[in-house]
């Protein structure tokens, strides 16, 4: 027995190292697997990137998918996969992508929010506006967290919420350290106009108050105060905050120069509200001011006082829309006293003028080039807010866009 025991001990170191060096063998051939596994994925992605170099992007994103889903560990592949998807137009794969990844527990806080900003794009390009919210504001601190409070404002205004788009501006400033000032007077001139709309003059004096706060003398919240004050019965009033616009926003005045004179022709000063707008049109004749006050001159005073006026401003500042009001005022003069013949001439004149100028006179947008034959305060073309010249152009045009 006890010549047993003593072989046996003499066995066991032997099997020990057999042992070891069984384990030894069986994990180098499973590092060799993976170091090959590693390869064939390496030797795969660069098949999918070459395919989508060669504009395959249908044969790559089989590739790639067949990546992502034998190791699920690829983050950036699956962003990467998702921001394809997006761009394809195919939102649904796109959002299973970002959802798998928003809803994984081991992703660091920085891929989470990366996850939940890329889902919300996703939502906002399927038009799920409440889906895209809720994603969106599950973005945290971090880098991400800007570019979503900038989707959210875009969504918010797209979705006319001026009251959440008032707050999104407020959290991108602190985020930023950037100025959105003019966007958020924008915003509240935005619910004071609905306001004067729906006749709540309380809703408009606290929303015109609040756009001042944020950018004093305001053009669009002194013209919304006029509103209001002429809402009121207080014509007076209104002329003296609308003359603060011709004192410091000039440009602006053909936005209110009908209502500017119907509150002096309530007050039986029409003639003197005339007298404060001509001297006006020496540096803005170019624009629908020189219209409206040749309409008033001719109502007040006569066509020949407007003739006069227009004649004056042809001197000092040429342009198309002069000419044909004068031709109009012209014509108006010979339907009383002129000849068939001069009137047909001037009727022609006219009617040449008025195509080209209908054709020219244009609002361009100084962000996007965007053109349109009337003024908006936030471009139709690229949604920035006061980037129409309020000047009307005439002569050559940009090549933009056009309405």
């Amino acid at each position: 027995m006890i010549h047993l025991a003593t072989s046996w001990l003499l066995v066991l170191p032997v099997l020990f190292g057999l042992g070891w060096l069984a384990s030894r063998w069986d994990l180098r051939l499973e590092n060799r697997m993976d170091e090959l596994e590693r390869l064939r994925q390496q030797r795969s992605t660069f098949k999918g990137l070459s395919l989508l170099l060669n504009e395959q992007p249908d044969q790559a994103i089989e590739t790639l998918v067949k990546i992502a889903q034998l190791d699920p560990e690829t983050i950036e592949l699956h962003f990467a996969l998702g921001n394809l998807f997006r761009r394809r137009g195919e939102t649904e794969r796109a959002i299973r992508v970002h959802q798998h990844l928003a809803e994984r527990d081991d992703l660091k806080p920085r891929d989470r929010n990366r996850a939940a900003y890329e889902l919300g794009r996703d939502f906002l390009r399927a038009g799920l506006l409440d889906r895209a919210e809720a994603s969106l504001n599950r973005v945290g601190e971090g880098k991400f967290a800007a570019p979503a409070k900038e989707s959210l404002l875009e969504m918010y205004q797209v979705e006319r919420d001026w009251k959440k788009a008032i707050v999104a501006a407020h959290e991108l400033e602190a985020l930023q350290q950037k100025s959105h000032q003019t966007e958020i007077a924008q915003f509240y001139c935005e619910l004071g106009q609905e306001a004067l709309q729906s006749n709540n003059l309380a809703e408009l004096d606290a929303a015109i108050k609040q756009a001042l706060v944020a950018i004093p003398n305001h053009a669009r919240a002194l013209i919304l105060q006029g509103d209001y004050l002429v809402a009121l019965g207080r014509p007076a009033e209104a002329i003296e905050a609308w003359g603060i616009i011709a004192q410091t926003h000039p440009a602006y005045m053909h936005l209110l120069a009908d209502r500017w004179m119907a509150a002096h022709t309530a007050l039986n000063k029409a003639d003197e509200g005339l007298s404060r707008l001509c001297p006006l049109l020496k540096t803005q004749a170019s624009g629908e001011l020189l219209d409206i006050v040749q309409k008033h001159m001719t109502q007040i005073r006569g066509p020949q006082a407007a003739e006069v006026m227009l004649v004056e401003v042809m001197q000092y500042s040429p342009s198309l829309s002069a000419l044909s009001k004068l031709a109009e005022t012209r014509l108006a003069l010979a339907n009383d006293h002129g000849s068939a013949e001069r009137i047909s001439d001037l009727k022609a004149t006219l009617s040449l003028l008025k195509q080209r100028t209908t054709s020219l006179a244009r609002y361009t947008c100084n962000n996007c080039g965007f053109r349109a034959r009337r003024f908006y305060w936030q471009c139709p073309g690229c949604s920035h807010w006061e980037a129409y010249s309020p000047r009307r152009s005439e002569g050559a045009v940009p090549s933009g866009p056009s309405m």
